[in-house]
């Protein structure tokens, strides 16, 4: 269990909020970049080895849905499960070793960012984390 932890942690320690500010003094709209650094032995499959994640970044008004629903509600059937809270989402595949930067215009209604991490083991990992935006 403290090996997946060890695992999670290093994805969302690295999982930093490197700026976020409005565009323009006239504009509502609120700009988010975010750094992602997956550690080399991210995902670790039934033989220790390496494996790619998916992650959902998703846009909420409130995070209290996303906060109490399990993970397979969340994953497959975001639309219908979050439909109060959801304003946007976007998913992708992070791989072991892996660095992404995404610069992010986020919804006026936006107020959380929701991750939702896709592991091969679900039970041992931490698997949803939300941010706080401040805009």
């Amino acid at each position: 269990m403290v090996f997946y932890f060890v695992r999670l942690s290093g994805l969302l320690l690295l999982l930093a909020l490197t700026g976020c500010s409005t565009l323009s003094p006239y504009s509502t709209q609120t700009r988010l970049d975010i750094s992602l650094r997956a550690d080399n032995q991210l995902n670790p499959d039934l033989n220790g080895r390496p494996s790619p994640i998916v992650l959902t970044l998703l846009e909420l008004k409130r995070p209290v849905t996303f906060e109490s629903m399990d993970f397979f509600s969340l994953y497959q059937r975001t639309d219908q499960v979050l439909a109060r809270d959801l304003v946007a989402s976007e998913e992708f595949e992070l791989r072991p070793g892996d660095s992404i930067d995404l610069k992010l215009k986020l919804d006026e209604g936006s107020h959380y960012i929701g991750v939702l991490a896709a592991y091969r083991n679900l039970p041992e990992t931490r698997w949803r984390h939300v941010i706080k935006v401040i805009p």
